[in-house]
Formats: structure tokens, sequence, C-alpha cells
């Protein structure tokens, strides 16, 4: 094979190996063949993309100044370079970067939204004619609306963050757009509608986490029942999940399902013996079936487990029918720990 022909199956092998998730192996390969050609402006560019998906953005930067200096005026790599300054906190030089790109590669979306993103965490009020100019010249970008709606979401800019992600999540439906949908209608209070986008998300791609933040959102829009069955399913995906399982018990609780509320309070334990909520919450419920030694029992290992349920503990016992008031709550707590 004729040396440029062997540079290009090596360098091709590399990305296939960091596409892959195998960073290690790609900067293994990388190393070796800049070793071969020190010059070459394609593999520093794949070093300074290795570095930052190691997470090292000093590295990334010189590895893509080395990349630029070999070849100039190539937008790739001064998107690199654009990142690399972006994840090592410099604004300004990122922002020449991705706008270096935007002039040489016009119709290049990801330079002109990665310039969006860096404005909008900068609170620099040129953002709003980029984004004008994304929306007009990149209507249909669904990475590039997904991009500018974290970084609204991370300027606490909520309403227009949710604008982005519907946006994108109509043009590429992804489970995790709506569930990044999902989440933003949490924290603007419109649980129901959150509740619709979490239903998207796991009619795309059902997997735990979604499922487990239904149920969870069920539950605070008050719908008990559909609640349990989203729970039911996702601890199915995972039922090694105490946080799973402590979601479910919550729920059979509000229903006064005093026997299904302990089942899945033990399992919680079983699965995470330091949830010491589940602990009290399992003593609450025994004593609500008037089981008072079984309750005891739950929470002396909650204390054991994190000493300051203490006071949630000596409430319950006189709350419950099934209780008891201390008016010594020294003498509670050593019967307790005893």
């Amino acid at each position: 094979m004729a040396p440029d022909q062997d540079a290009q199956s090596g360098l091709k092998a590399a990305f296939a190996r960091l596409e892959s998730g195998d960073v290690e192996g790609a900067a293994v390969l990388c190393r070796r063949l800049l070793a071969e050609r020190p010059r070459d402006p394609a593999l520093c560019q794949l070093a300074a993309v290795i570095a930052l998906r190691r997470g090292d953005a000093p590295e990334a930067g010189r590895w893509a100044a080395k990349a630029i200096e070999l070849r100039p005026g190539y937008a790739p790599s001064l998107m690199v370079a654009g990142r690399a300054a972006h994840a090592a906190g410099d604004a300004r030089a990122a922002t020449d970067f991705f706008r270096a790109a935007m002039r040489l590669a016009p119709d290049r979306a990801e330079a002109a939204f990665m310039a969006c993103v860096v404005l909008l965490e900068a609170g620099d009020p040129a953002v709003q004619a980029l984004l004008d100019h994304c929306l007009e010249t990149f209507p249909d970008d669904a990475p590039g609306w997904t991009e500018i709606g974290l970084a609204l979401r991370k300027a606490g800019r909520l309403e227009a963050a949710l604008v982005a992600m519907r946006r994108a999540s109509r043009i590429g439906p992804s489970a995790q757009r709506h569930r990044i949908c999902a989440a933003i209608l949490g924290e603007l209070g419109r649980k129901v509608e959150a509740v619709e986008a979490l239903r998207a998300a796991l009619a795309i791609g059902p997997d735990f986490e979604t499922g487990f933040a239904l149920g969870r959102t069920l539950r605070e829009v008050g719908d008990s029942r559909a609640a349990r069955g989203a729970l039911e399913q996702a601890i199915a995906r995972d039922p090694r999940s105490g946080k799973g399982w402590f979601a479910l018990g919550l729920v059979a609780q509000d229903s006064r399902d005093w026997p299904g509320a302990a089942d899945a309070y033990r399992k919680a334990l079983a699965c995470e013996p330091t949830l010491a909520e589940a602990a009290v919450n399992l003593g609450t419920v025994l004593q609500e079936t008037g089981d008072l030694d079984g309750a005891r029992l739950a929470y002396r290992e909650a204390i054991r487990i994190r000493p300051d349920t203490f006071g949630r503990i000596a409430q319950a016992l006189a709350a419950a029918p099934a209780g008891e008031v201390w008016l010594n709550l020294q003498a509670l707590r050593q019967s307790l720990e005893a």
C-alpha cells in the first residue's frame, strides 16, 4: 500500500474507533500515526477531537491550533478549536473561531449554532441577530436547535428554551429531546404537559429513567393509578433500582395500600440499604397496619442509617392510630437504638 493510502487507512481506523466509543484505542492509534506524520493536519485535528472526548480542553486547544497552523482556513479545524475554547471557558476565543468557520462555510449550521450558544451563555445581546440568522437559514436543523434549547435553559430563559426544544422535537423526534422538553415544562410548573412529553419519549425509547420520571410526574398531578402503572413498568426494566421501589412505595402509601407500600419500601432497602427515608416510611406504614413492633424495628434501622431521622420518627410514632407518645425523647431515642 502506498504511504498516502496507508496514512488514510490509519486515519479512518482511528476515527472508526473514536465513533465506536473506544477513545483510548483511537488515542493509541493516533499517537502512532503522529509519530510517523507529525505535520499531518488531519491527524492533529483528530488528536484535538480525542482530547475533547477525554475532557482535556487545553490539550485539545493545542492540537487544534497546530492543525490550523498546518492547514489555515479549514472550517472543521476551526470548529474543533472553537469547541476547545468553549470547554476551557474562553468565550471570546470560542466566538471568534465559530464566526471564522461561519465565514468560510456559511452553509455549516453547526458553526452558527455554536456561536449562538457561546453568546447566550455570555449574555451577549449580539446573540439575537445570530438567532434570527439561524431561524432564517437553518430552520430545520434539529441538533442545532437542541443546542440552543440547552443553552437557553442553562441561562434560565425557560420559555425560550422550550420553544427551541419543541422545534427540535418536531423536526427530529427523539426520546432525549422529549425528555428535555418534559424537564423544562416541569421547571415551569406545567406538569400536565410534562406528562405528555414523557409519554412521547417513552413511545420512542422506553427506558427506566423516562418511566420513573413519568411516574413521579403523574403522582405530582394527582393521578395515582397511572403513576403506579408507570412506575411498575419502569421497575420491570430495572428491578434493582432503590429509587424506583421507593417512588412506588410513595404511590401505594398515597392510596392507603399499606401492604403494597410496605413491600415496595422493603425492596427499596434491599436494593439500596442506605435509603433511610424508605426505612422511616416503612415504619409509618407498619404502624398503620397495627404492627408496632415491626414499625419500631424499621425506625431503629432508619436511625442506624441516618441519626437525623429521629425527629420525624418521634412525630410518626405519636401521630399514627397505633402509636406511642413519649414525653422523654431521650428515653425514646435510647429505646430505639437499643
